[in-house]
């Protein structure tokens, strides 16, 4: 299994290979688009070289902002979830409140209590991680 940090460092030099032959891609067709408006003017030829141009600009952008969320990951909440467990109907209820012991199960109305282990969310940009952990408290 590889190290995380030598993933990211991949991933990065990735985008830093991308983001030069997006620059010498972007070079060479403003250069193509100032020779061809010196024989066709600014008709087809150049607005095609403007639009491929414009998709480069575009894609180098989205680069520098997949840089930007590689760099770091924001966790935005932590949320937990304490889960109840109905032994009449068997189903797991998980309710973000910890204090009360018992409660009344939704579906067949009888009360029902902890299960002793609560799920823990990192809520992050675009993703989430998960982990269970043994109720200690």
């Amino acid at each position: 299994m590889k190290k995380l940090e030598k993933i990211k460092e991949q991933i990065l030099a990735i985008i830093q290979k991308e983001e030069s032959k997006t620059r010498s891609e972007l070079e060479v067709l403003s250069r193509k688009q100032q020779n061809n408006m010196d024989f066709y003017g600014i008709g087809g030829p150049y607005q095609r070289y403007e639009h491929a141009i414009e998709r480069r600009r575009n894609h180098l952008s989205e680069l520098e902002a997949l840089r930007k969320t590689q760099a770091s990951v924001v966790v935005l909440e932590s949320l937990r979830l304490y889960g109840y467990f109905c032994p009449s109907c068997n189903e797991k209820i998980y309710l973000q409140d910890k204090n009360p012991e018992t409660v009344d199960c939704p579906i067949c109305s009888r009360r029902i209590y902890k299960d002793g282990a609560y799920t823990e969310w990192n809520v992050q940009k675009n993703s989430r991680y998960t982990c269970l952990h043994r109720h200690d408290t």
